[in-house]
């Protein structure tokens, strides 16, 4: 704290004006203890003030976190993640890390670590959370994960429950827990899917935090799509999160009229709160960033806009609760504009918010925004990647522009984990699953 008692240059080294001196000093030595009485008041005053309007807030926050838990029937104990190293190897300046690990006794996950060859302490981390059809082999995810570890960040790639590895077939797109039965099923064991997606991504953090060389707090969760709407449960109910970014979803009641998989926890989830009050369960401690296309109508409908508006009127609110915490501007949309259906999380803006809040170790954000761009379609058919029919056009993935940092594709096989004879394993599997929770 500057001194209340300044004294000229010219009096410090004149011996004659010693009697002034220590007279002055002894009336300023009372004034500034009496000033800082005051201050040390003021500062309690605030700070109790300050207090008193957030402790009901997170309060309130842990009740509803509590409920939504329950509801999502996500379990209330963790067994030991039992890790085991599938072996690595190096591809165009990254380590690909393999491994399996144990999310709740008899569901086993197949991962993947992205990560710099060479570090320089311990790095930031993310999470993804994947779309219909998406698993960690898929060109979008393949591309982020690659483009992440880049940037210095550790990326871990899950296969999501009935795809890729963890499906019966090994096959991908099978969009197995899309099934009406599975939901139905899922329900009847009081574990809804949407819950089973939120828990392996914790479960995600929690290997991420056995390990020395990851930041432990500075990890997100990224996801598009279904991977959206699974980044904001996420977000919302992992306070151990310092980012997320929501891409290809909405804040509003138009995702009620989705799939089972979505439309019964949001369903649920809206009988217990707003979508504004489920937007601040993520304050103060993830930053989050919910990023989409003007004319997603896959999103948006109707084409109105009309998820849009009830998606900022949710935000809105929630960023004065993120204000009370002292952490303005954590939450916030961005629209790019004509845009469609895209996998946002691997754009620039992504890139930025990132940088942001998690860091990018050896970036600039003015290097980032210099990166030079790609069209997503253009990359995929340079590489012979065949896209859905659906997602396929210029309005969609096909628009799509990226960052370009020379990065090519990753064969399916090379990114596989388990062997032959463990594909189908009732431990990796949907099905496998569902009989191990039937009550």
């Amino acid at each position: 704290m500057m001194s209340l008692v300044m004294m000229p240059a010219e009096v410090k080294n004149d011996r004659s004006h010693i009697g002034w001196i220590g007279e002055t000093s002894a009336i300023g030595l009372r004034c500034r203890a009496g000033c800082v009485v005051g201050l040390l008041v003021l500062c309690w005053v605030v700070t109790t003030a300050c207090s008193q309007v957030k402790q009901p807030i997170v309060v309130k926050q842990e009740q509803l976190r509590v409920k939504l838990r329950q509801m999502l029937g996500i379990p209330s104990s963790r067994c030991d993640l039992l890790p085991e190293s599938r072996g690595q190897y190096e591809k165009d300046g990254i380590i690909i890390e393999k491994w399996v690990w144990t999310a709740e006794p008899g569901s086993r996950v197949p991962a993947l670590l992205y990560r710099p060859v060479h570090l320089d302490g311990p790095m930031p981390a993310i999470i993804f959370t994947y779309g219909h059809g998406d698993s960690k082999s898929s060109w979008s995810y393949n591309y982020a994960a690659q483009m992440f570890a880049k940037l210095g960040i550790a990326t871990l790639a899950m296969d999501p429950i009935g795809e890729e590895e963890r499906n019966l077939k090994g096959g991908m797109a099978t969009r197995a827990h899309d099934v009406k039965g599975v939901s139905e099923r899922c329900d009847a064991a009081g574990r809804l899917i949407m819950g089973k997606f939120v828990f392996d991504a914790m479960r995600g953090v929690d290997f991420l935090l056995t390990r020395s060389d990851i930041a432990k707090d500075r990890i997100g969760v990224v996801g598009n799509s279904l991977g959206g709407a699974t980044a904001g449960w996420v977000a919302a109910l992992d306070t151990r999160l310092r980012m997320a970014l929501v891409t290809g979803w909405a804040y509003d009641d138009i995702m009620i009229q989705t799939k089972p998989c979505t439309s019964w926890p949001n369903e649920r989830m809206r009988k217990l709160c707003t979508w504004a009050e489920y937007a601040t369960l993520s304050a103060p401690h993830c930053a989050v960033l919910l990023i989409n296309g003007e004319n997603d109508v896959v999103v948006d409908r109707d084409g109105t806009g009309a998820a849009w508006r009830g998606t900022q009127a949710a935000v809105s609110e929630a960023a004065k609760v993120y204000a009370a915490f002292g952490a303005s501007g954590k939450i916030k949309m961005w629209f790019e504009p004509g845009g469609g259906h895209r996998p946002y999380f691997a754009s620039k803006i992504a890139l930025e918010w990132i940088h942001q809040n998690l860091g990018t170790p050896g970036w600039t954000i003015e290097g980032i925004r210099q990166l030079p761009t790609l069209n997503a379609g253009k990359w995929c058919d340079a590489h012979s990647i065949p896209l859905e029919k659906h997602y396929a056009t210029p309005l969609h993935w096909r628009g799509t522009t990226l960052p370009d940092l020379g990065i090519c594709p990753q064969l399916c096989a090379e990114l596989a984990i388990l062997q032959s004879d463990e594909l189908g394993k009732p431990e990796f599997t949907l099905e496998g699953w569902l009989d191990r929770i039937k009550r």
